[in-house]
């Protein structure tokens, strides 16, 4: 006899992805996890996506009577559609996809291994895990994402990963990055954390990882790209938008950087990294050569630490770039 395997909820956000949506469910039905539940929540769109995904529930309903679609009659932002998908998730795990990303077929099954694997080496759950990515820009360069925690070190847990977040300090075994869109963990977890803080409209996923960090959550990864990442533009995604979710972000966790004497340092960087991604050289130059004065101990370990990270940045960087040549279309 063979024991039955847990259920594990897909749970998807979208908002006006009509041209994209339909890869994302397809690669979520094709998961060889046996017992899974696909579960939708819509945020409001204004194009075709609503009748993309009630096409797919008419064309799945027999293989899949767990199909679910949830609407928002206005939208709310995806950190409160990842809640209202946790409150609504009958699996006793969650895997969260993206309504323009493609997951590999076998990446909830190894995933789940992973993360069992994880909870057995911790000796508790208060565990996540999330999948390296491949990261497609519209240039058609791709770039592989490390997540944080591969297989070949310790599991990252506790106060190392709130310092690699929130201060860059690194770590052995403690780079690499925490995206929801890879990620997989039990719904317990996020219900025992509150789940995503809806008063972020961007970054609500590095302040989850920093809370489960700070209640000595462990994060698992896997080296292997299980996630093609489609970096599609969105009015979400600017540059100023995302620049004001991160100084949001370092607002709410304030507190921490300020017993660490890092709060003043972090505010002037985060500045200097928006200048970077503007691709104002001049006054970046000028912006670090002034932080350095003041800080100039901190300055330099923020250099160091942001070594690993400069791949990914010259890629962002790019992206912006296109997005707002696109804007200016």
């Amino acid at each position: 006899m063979t024991l039955s395997k847990p259920m594990v909820t897909a749970a998807l956000c979208s908002f006006n992805a009509a041209k994209t949506i339909s890869a994302a469910l397809n690669s979520a039905f094709a998961q060889d996890w046996p017992t899974l539940e696909v579960l939708v929540i819509d945020d409001a769109s204004t194009d075709d996506t609503i009748n993309t995904i009630e096409k797919f529930i008419q064309d799945k309903r027999n293989k899949y009577p767990s199909f679910r679609l949830l609407k928002n009659k206005e939208n709310l932002g995806v950190a409160s559609c990842r809640n209202r998908l946790i409150e609504a998730a009958q699996g006793e795990y969650i895997a969260f996809f993206d309504d323009d990303d493609i997951s590999h077929p076998q990446r909830i099954s190894k995933q789940m291994a992973r993360l069992a694997e994880a909870e057995r080496t911790i000796g508790h759950d208060l565990a996540i895990c999330h999948s390296s990515r491949e990261q497609i820009y519209p240039n058609g360069v791709i770039h592989y994402e490390q997540t944080m925690g591969g297989e070949n070190g310790k599991i990252p847990a506790g106060d190392a990963v709130v310092d690699r977040i929130l201060l860059g300090r690194i770590t052995p075994n403690v780079t690499g990055s925490c995206a929801t869109c890879s990620q997989l963990g039990r719904k317990s977890v996020y219900l025992q954390l509150g789940g995503f803080d809806e008063s972020l409209r961007r970054a609500e996923d590095t302040d989850f990882a920093i809370r489960l960090a700070m209640a000595g959550g462990a994060f698992a990864g896997l080296d292997e790209p299980l996630v093609r990442q489609l970096m599609t533009p969105g009015d979400e995604k600017r540059l100023e938008a995302e620049h004001e979710a991160y100084v949001a972000l370092l607002h709410k966790h304030q507190g921490f950087l300020a017993l660490h004497g890092w709060l003043g340092f972090s505010k002037k960087w985060q500045d200097a990294r928006l200048l970077h991604l503007q691709g104002h050289k001049a006054a970046l130059f000028w912006k670090i050569a002034l932080i350095g004065m003041r800080y100039p101990f901190k300055t330099l370990q923020k250099l160091f630490w942001s070594l690993p990270a400069s791949a990914t940045r010259r890629h962002q960087k790019c992206w912006h770039d296109m997005h707002k040549k696109t804007d200016s279309l």
